[in-house]
């Protein structure tokens, strides 16, 4: 039996990730695409062979699914993922799962109160570097980790369009690509509990005027005319666990440094350490420290990340990248931005 699955907002990640990965899953029927820009989902509904909604709640009413895909602006991801839980579906939600915190627990609390399922896109999870690190240290392979650093830093990278508007994103890079280092790195030290967080937000560079720059372009053409710009272009962060690891993040979309947007990710353990990217690990051998270079088929993360999805609708079990993690990764996200207008440490 097919999965009949339906995807709410066509913008860029959509297109890039979701739409084109339903349609060429062997056990999914791609039904219906919904956008509150008319024009645009009719548009990719003709590409996809789909039906076409001017709303998520028209199309839920009108279309028998099983799942979604919530693609839209951050503002949105809640309600419109509980109004599909509210009817039956399970729901991938694209990152940042919420705005702030309280918003993502109240997804996370009304998923396990449903049978329904909640996953939340954190598709660097699915790299096959990074489950191979991972693994290493679930195994008990580099010890205790006790610290670890994860940074995305981009020179010149700002998106112009919805994301630099706070009303719709609720951040800017911190919460666009950040979110993606913070959660990976995270997952790999064994999802700690966070315990505080010390965080500042810069905005020194953009808007810029750099001449040679390409830049991203939103789908939507909210914000582009206005131009509002009200979030940061660097973020960093300090945060301890209770199990007394600490973590250190970066990410910028623009910066006076090296261009770097590679997602990476450094662990220090008590028995070895190691690293994207590239995919290292650091031990000893016979008493000598000794750097080893890896390699690993790479496969399309985003690809298996709706495959993962799609097998745990089918087989009922709980995804990888769940609300409750979800919920913890907005927790600290929303504590960096407090601890920056504070300028105090935030505990959790």
């Amino acid at each position: 039996m097919s999965i009949r699955v339906g995807v709410i907002g066509t913008g860029s990640i959509a297109h890039m990730f979701h739409l084109k990965h339903y349609k060429d899953h062997p056990d999914v029927e791609l039904a219906a695409v919904a956008d509150i820009d008319k024009d645009r989902a009719d548009k990719t509904a003709a590409q996809y062979g789909t039906a076409s909604y001017a709303s998520a709640e028209e199309m839920l009413n009108a279309e028998r699914l099983d799942a979604v895909s919530v693609c839209t602006f951050n503002d949105s991801h809640v309600a419109l993922s509980l109004l599909a839980l509210e009817r039956g579906l399970d729901v991938l939600v694209e990152k940042p799962m919420a705005m702030n915190r309280d918003e993502a627990a109240r997804l996370r609390d009304k998923a396990a109160g449903s049978d329904r399922l909640v996953m939340v896109g954190m598709s660097h999870r699915y790299r096959s570097d990074a489950q191979a690190l991972q693994g290493m240290v679930a195994s008990g392979g580099l010890g205790s980790i006790y610290y670890a650093k994860t940074k995305i830093l981009r020179q010149r990278g700002v998106p112009e369009g919805w994301f630099t508007d706070s009303r719709y994103s609720g951040g800017g890079p911190m919460m666009d690509i950040g979110v993606h280092v913070l959660d990976l790195a995270w997952w790999m030290m064994g999802c700690p509990q966070p315990e505080s967080v010390t965080g500042k937000l810069f905005r020194k560079i953009a808007p810029y005027a750099t001449k040679g720059i390409a830049a991203y372009m939103a789908h939507s053409d909210i914000n582009k005319s206005e131009g509002v710009y009200d979030v940061e272009d660097l973020g960093t962060a300090f945060i301890t666990f209770t199990n007394g690891a600490v973590l250190t993040v970066e990410a910028s979309w623009a910066v006076n440094g090296s261009q770097d947007d590679a997602v990476k990710v450094e662990l220090y353990g008590t028995r070895g350490g190691g690293s994207l990217e590239p995919l290292s690990v650091f031990t000893e051998v016979n008493g000598f420290p000794v750097e080893h270079k890896l390699s690993v088929p790479s496969v399309d993360y985003y690809k298996a990340e709706i495959a993962h999805f799609i097998d745990c609708v089918k087989t009922r079990r709980q995804p990888l990248s769940d609300a409750a993690q979800g919920c913890e990764v907005v927790g600290m996200l929303e504590a960096i931005r407090l601890s920056s207008e504070s300028g105090e440490l935030i505990r959790l």
